[in-house]
């Protein structure tokens, strides 16, 4: 749940992040990277296959990720890396998958502070495969010491590190997913005390304190390279699955939206001597492209038929062959859907952005058009204005071509509702 705007990084001087900034200062930083669909287990689904949520079948929370699709951790096991994943996961509780040597994945969370063990099972969860595949990790304090209590990031990053140090003399790829930012809104008191009384309200004080914590995590996973001697022969991305509405558009679940504070997540890849340090990219790119970029950069073939492209090129400076708009799907939540058979249900949505422009499709609000360049908070429609209609309609005939090549029957719909396609 980490906006982009809420890092030092990309330009919020209310929170400290050094070791983000220090990443993006050897790296790349994506400055308009839009989450495929703005909420968890959808998004994640388009990062590990490069596919949109429609695609992938998982268009809400909890569904389980089918596991006849291509993945990039498992195309990085199967080539012989050691692989890993310590966090949450939130694609199902079955399978689990076994393309990952080490699982220390849990289903979901709502909780920061270990109060179980072993912690990464949900209490009350069909979740005994998770806890038989924890088992067979070793855990990384003695069996004297109790995790009650500790700051579950801290913990992850514990186990992240160990699995680097045990695998350093062989290609490995460890996917390190923290929960927090994220509902409840809790972090260590020293955290919550840099911004204590310099942010309001409170909840985005300590949201503030937990980006900082998070941050204080990222440089330990840094410094844990740097001793190894792995920082220039390893690939760094670091990127969130949504972001976070308030204090623009307050919603129950603060995200879903195709707001930018809901849909534009950070995104920053390094990798010193291969891609490019201190660069900062404007051009649109989706988390989608994830999957096909760490294949390629890891010298892999990149299957037909993923929905995002590699960014490789990109990263080259080749500017001129990258696609020039990114897309957005919003679904609601199962538990939301009222839908008789001519109706349908409450809140779909779809959107195209381009460097330039964003165009939103609901099935209740009218069609909404921002101009990225003057307001990059969304807040002033300006669809209905005359000198627009050109963008409009070029907007509409981005989002149609990208309707029929991903076969998101949702979006033609939407298309056909609002216009006439010729």
């Amino acid at each position: 749940q980490q906006r982009a705007d809420t890092l030092a990084c990309y330009g919020n001087s209310a929170v400290q992040t050094p070791h983000l900034d220090a990443l993006a200062a050897r790296g790349a930083l994506f400055e308009s990277c839009y989450a495929t669909q703005p909420v968890c287990s959808p998004c994640r689904s388009s990062m590990v296959t490069g596919l949109f949520p429609n695609a992938t079948t998982v268009v809400d929370n909890n569904l389980p990720l089918p596991a006849s699709l291509f993945s990039w951790p498992r195309a990085l096991h199967d080539a012989g890396y050691r692989t890993a994943y310590i966090g949450k996961w939130h694609l199902g509780v079955e399978p689990v998958p076994d393309y990952f040597d080490v699982w220390r994945g849990f289903q979901t969370g709502w909780k920061h502070w270990i109060r179980e063990e072993p912690f990464y099972a949900e209490p009350g969860e069909s979740d005994s495969l998770f806890r038989e595949r924890i088992k067979q990790t070793p855990p990384v304090v003695s069996k004297d010491e109790s995790l009650i209590g500790k700051y579950r990031p801290d913990i992850e990053t514990d186990y992240a590190l160990a699995f680097m140090k045990e695998n350093k003399e062989r290609p490995f790829a460890c996917w390190l997913s923290f929960y927090p930012p994220h509902t409840p809104k809790e972090a260590p008191e020293e955290n919550v005390a840099l911004y204590k009384g310099g942010i309001e309200p409170r909840e985005q004080a300590i949201y503030h304190a937990m980006v900082n914590r998070l941050d204080w995590n990222i440089g330990r996973v840094m410094a844990g390279l740097d001793k190894l001697g792995l920082r220039e022969s390893t690939l760094v991305v670091f990127t969130s699955d949504h972001g976070e509405n308030f204090p623009w558009r307050w919603n129950n679940h603060h995200k879903r939206l195709c707001y930018d504070q809901s849909a534009n997540v950070p995104l920053i890849m390094s990798w010193p001597g291969v891609l490019p340090e201190g660069k900062r990219v404007e051009t649109v790119v989706s988390t989608a492209d994830l999957c096909p970029s760490i294949v390629d950069l890891c010298n892999m073939p990149v299957p037909n038929g993923l929905h995002g492209e590699s960014m490789k090129q990109l990263l080259g400076g080749d500017i001129g062959a990258w696609r020039k708009e990114a897309f957005i799907q919003n679904n609601p939540y199962r538990s939301w859907v009222e839908k008789t058979e001519d109706e349908d249900p409450h809140m779909r949505e779809r959107c195209v952005v381009t460097d330039s422009w964003k165009l939103i499709l609901n099935t209740t609000r009218r069609p909404e058009l921002y101009n990225r360049r003057t307001d990059r908070n969304d807040m002033n429609n300006v669809f209905e204005m005359p000198e627009n209609k050109g963008v409009v309609r070029d907007m509409v005939r981005r989002m149609h071509g990208w309707a029929r090549k991903t076969e998101d029957e949702i979006a033609l719909r939407l298309i056909e509702k609002w216009f006439s396609i010729g």
